[in-house]
């Protein structure tokens, strides 16, 4: 399995809409990726431990395999994901892939 996790720095001035990100971003995903995404997990951050989170959001989207990951990222309609970042947030999200232990 490959782990894609996405983080979106917290910043005051650059709200989070998490309604938005809830009802049009992630059926986005799992609309153009379809069966390559085997699941998905959101964080929206509560607050850090000695103050502001460092992230308001997490995700995760799980694929079960590197060439599934390969075969969604070469989607014709993979650009829409990122174009859709700025409507629900003003930061730019970090992106890493990740293998389970």
């Amino acid at each position: 399995m490959v782990t894609m996790t996405v983080v979106y720095p917290y910043d005051a001035d650059k709200p989070f809409d998490e309604a938005y990100y809830a009802s049009h971003h992630m059926p986005l995903v799992k609309e153009i990726w379809g069966d390559a995404v085997t699941g998905t997990t959101v964080y929206h951050a509560l607050a850090g431990l000695s103050g502001e989170p460092a992230f308001s959001t997490i995700a995760q989207v799980e694929f079960a395999s590197m060439e599934a990951f390969q075969q969604a990222m070469a989607n014709p309609r993979s650009a829409e994901v990122n174009a859709d970042i700025p409507k629900f947030s003003g930061v730019t999200p970090t992106f890493q892939l990740s293998r389970r232990a």
